[in-house]
């Protein structure tokens, strides 16, 4: 007969050894769970809310951007503030031109300096009798010794003393008689198609609004003129055409 070999049976003791290392296996897995759960309770889950709130509404990111943000900063501006945004500047800080406190005449729009010079159809005269300038006019900007700045000068400056006359230098009609903190003493005299601005003459002038005067009468005396009081005594004349100031000498006795 055939003896069959009997297997052979496994010791008690790797029977233990297998145990012991599936209960290990077991502790270590409990473990992780048992860290991750703890994590969570301590660290509470964003709620989800926000950040779809974000997707739908942008301006919630920026609301909570905002926090923290004092309401000074926040605040809108006062009417005061905003006044002061939107204030026109003052003479002083424009580079004052008399002509542009003036609405040009309706449908007078001018393109270029030579059609305002063609349309002052008479020969002006000179303001007063020494028709000697002390400053000419430019549309560049040139130093002003009074006011120590840079600035268009948008008038001639006519050599005369104080208390000297000051003549119509062309036939109109007075329009407005006004004192500026600036150029003092101001006669406007509204010329048909054109404006003449006598700036810087005493107080006590020989006309009157709607007064009519021709070439050569007697308006007023040179009084002063603050915003050029360093230059040596004169008198200050704005010629405008339409939209457009011209130099005064262009048209005073200009051959046509």
């Amino acid at each position: 007969m055939k003896k069959y070999k009997h297997s052979k049976e496994k010791k008690p003791t790797d029977r233990v050894g297998f145990y012991i290392a599936l209960s290990v296996c077991m502790m270590a897995v409990g473990f992780a769970v048992w860290s991750v759960y703890t994590n969570l309770e301590s660290e509470p889950l964003q709620d989800d809310s926000s950040y779809f709130s974000t997707l739908v509404s942008p301006t919630a990111a920026v609301a909570q951007d905002m926090t923290g943000v004092t309401e000074a900063e926040t605040a809108p501006a006062t009417e005061s503030e905003t006044q002061a945004e939107t204030m026109p500047p003052t003479e002083a800080e424009r580079g004052f031109s008399i002509s542009e406190t003036k609405p040009p005449h309706e449908g007078s729009e001018i393109k270029s300096t030579l059609q305002a010079v063609l349309k002052v159809d008479d020969s002006l005269v000179y303001p007063v009798k020494s028709g000697s300038v002390v400053k000419e006019y430019s549309e560049d900007a040139v130093y002003n010794e009074t006011m120590k700045d840079y600035r268009a000068h948008s008038g001639c400056d006519f050599a005369a003393g104080e208390g000297e006359s000051v003549y119509a230098m062309c036939e109109g009609t007075v329009t407005d008689i006004s004192v500026s903190e600036l150029y003092g003493t101001i006669i406007e005299i509204d010329c048909g198609d054109f404006y003449v601005y006598y700036c810087g003459l005493s107080t006590d002038t020989a006309v009157s609004n709607d007064d009519t005067v021709s070439a050569g009468d007697t308006i007023g005396a040179v009084g002063q003129i603050p915003c050029e009081s360093d230059a040596p005594s004169h008198i200050h004349i704005e010629v405008r055409v339409g939209d457009k100031l011209i130099d005064p000498l262009s048209v005073i006795n200009s051959d046509r």
